[in-house]
Order: structure tokens, then sequence, then C-alpha cells
């Protein structure tokens, strides 16, 4: 089951970038970025609200309000940044920066809650931290040094998002935890833009509602509780191994759907990548 969590999760990751990069240019970043996560947010905390276990237990306030801190730190900081990342560079090269996000789990798993990381873990991390600057060299035509921070930034603070609600996942299940830390740092984005006047509701076709909400249920309610409960079935380490894989995948679906090109590079940091994971 954490396997099959864990390809859920890639698979929709994946498209993330591929799917939303052809509505950037008619939705803002940030509107984009409050819209995937309150319809998320909203359908898991429907769906936690209906299914709940017989143990299940009630949760500490503190804990709720940490939850919700947690979450801010994805919901309104990273993914913002990586919604700019794509806006600022292509679907792939955003897909291989947030990829980088292991390196940074794995550190604060570290320093955090003292997750211990095997020598032949390490010899992985490091060569799939080779494979992804591989693959980056070949797709860096085109994009720009914001893009690129952007990326970095979305990267590390994910990689700390991860690590820091895993012990609540452990206490409150992965389905709750997910539907609290993306339901309502959505809402507090929300009134953020509102008060600063940034909320710009687009105007889009029955295709790019679609896309909106394919982006909500799947991309971010779906995937984000797949993810953690891979989390919390293999660690944190290990799971979040699979955003090695992701610029793969999102390679592929760039070149079918946007014919993004791939050039001899960009195979050779995919090999390096894929043989990392047997590590």
């Amino acid at each position: 089951m954490a396997y099959l969590f864990w390809i859920i999760a890639l698979v929709l990751f994946s498209s993330l970038e591929v799917v939303s990069k052809p509505i950037m240019g008619q939705v803002d970043p940030f509107t984009m970025t409050f819209m995937r996560f309150f319809i998320g947010g909203l359908s898991l905390f429907v769906i936690s609200s209906l299914v709940k276990r017989p143990d299940e237990k009630k949760m500490v306030k503190a804990d709720f309000f940490k939850i919700i801190f947690i979450g801010c730190i994805n919901t309104i900081f990273s993914m913002t940044m990586l919604q700019l990342s794509i806006k600022h560079s292509n679907a792939s090269s955003a897909a291989t920066l947030i990829s980088t996000s292991p390196i940074f789990t794995a550190v604060f798993a570290y320093l955090i809650i003292s997750e211990k990381i095997s020598q032949r873990k390490k010899i992985g991390i490091l060569l799939g931290l080779v494979g992804i600057i591989t693959f980056g060299i070949g797709m860096l035509e085109g994009d720009s040094l914001s893009g690129i921070l952007f990326g970095i930034v979305a990267s590390v603070t994910f990689g700390l998002y991860s690590v820091l609600l895993r012990r609540h996942i452990a206490r409150y299940g992965s389905l709750r935890c997910t539907a609290y830390s993306t339901l309502f740092p959505s809402l507090i984005y929300g009134g953020i833009l509102v008060l600063s006047g940034k909320l710009k509701i687009p105007t889009l076709d029955v295709q790019g509602w679609l896309i909106i909400a394919y982006l909500g249920i799947f991309v971010t309610g779906v995937a984000y509780y797949a993810l953690l409960e891979a989390v919390n079935r293999m660690g944190a380490t290990n799971a979040m191994r699979l955003f090695y894989v992701k610029p793969v995948v999102a390679t592929g679906l760039a070149l079918i759907f946007l014919q993004e090109p791939v050039g001899v590079v960009k195979i050779a940091g995919m090999g390096i990548i894929i043989f990392s994971l047997f590590l």
C-alpha cells in the first residue's frame, strides 16, 4: 500500500506543471495557488468529516493551530513560489527544481525528527541530486534566474512542510491532517489576497475551469493525501525520493502535451535519477 500511495502521488504531482502551464497567462499565480488549495482542501475536509475511524483521536487545539501554521508554509509560501517558477520558466524546468526537495527533506528529517539516513541512502540521495543537476543543464536555455530561484525556494520549504507534518499524521491520520493543512491555510491565503487587492478571479472557458478543478481535487487533494500517507508508511526520506522521478515523468508529459524538446543531456539525467532509486 505504501508504494501504491507513492505511485499515485508521483503521477499526479508530475502532471502539475504540464497541466497548469497552458492557463498561466490567464490566471494569476497567487489566485491559482489559492483556488487549487481551496478546492482540494474543501474536498478532503468533506471526505474526512464523512469517513471517520472508530479509533480517531480528538484533535488538541494546540495541534490544530500547529497544523494550520505548517500548512501555511506550504500553501501560502512554497506553492506560490512553485507557481511563480512555472510562470517564469518552462514546465519541465519547474518540475526539476521542485524535485530537489528530497535533499532538504532528508536534512530536515535528520535535524527535526532524528530520522536516520543509512550510508546507502546518502549515496542514493547524492546521486539523485547529480541526476537532477545533469537533467537541469539540458533545460536552462529559456529559463530566467528568478524562475530558478523561485523553484529552489519552493523545494526547500516543501521539504520542511513534509517533515513538520509527519508527527501530526502519526497521531491524527493523513486524511484529516491533509484536509486541515490545505483548507484552512487556503482561507487565510484568500483573505490576504482580498485585503491586498490581488485576488483576481479569471475568465476561463470550460476547459480552463476543468484544469482548475483537476489541479484542486487531484493534484492538491488526492496527491497530498497520497504523499503524506506514503511518508507515514515508509518514512520522509524514502517517500520524498519520488521527486527524483518527477522530472522524468513531467518531461515525458511535457513532450507529449506541450511538445517541449528532450535532448541527450536530459536523457542522461533521467538514467542517473532512475539508477539512484535502487540504492
